[in-house]
């Protein structure tokens, strides 16, 4: 091939790829995670303050008028995410494992 000699390669298509229901799963788990994690975080604030579990700092104690402890559960909401997050991780790549394709290789060839 020369220096200057044009290069096409034949283009496969793209049968290999996720199913479209997994995408709508994963949305829908998005959004799962995020409303269970504000829902746990309500119920730790609430118990935190009969039980004194951690110490909550004064900044933090106070919000909006409307809702009083919101900083306090926006952060244990954030950290729930976290961990919700990272366990769907762990699960999704043990499902992928198990039913991935048997031959990645010839397919990204």
């Amino acid at each position: 091939m020369g220096r200057y000699q044009q290069y096409e390669r034949a283009v496969k298509d793209e049968k290999g790829g996720p199913h479209p229901v997994w995408r709508g799963l994963g949305f829908v788990l998005m959004g799962l995670i995020a409303i269970m994690s504000y829902a746990g975080a309500n119920i730790l604030v609430e118990a935190n303050k009969t039980r004194y579990w951690i110490a909550v700092p004064a900044g933090i104690q106070g919000g909006v008028s409307w809702a009083p402890d919101l900083y306090a559960e926006l952060i244990v909401a954030f950290f729930l995410a976290f961990i919700g997050f990272g366990i769907l991780t762990i699960v999704y790549s043990i499902l992928y494992r198990v039913s991935r394709p048997k031959d990645l290789y010839k397919m990204l060839k």
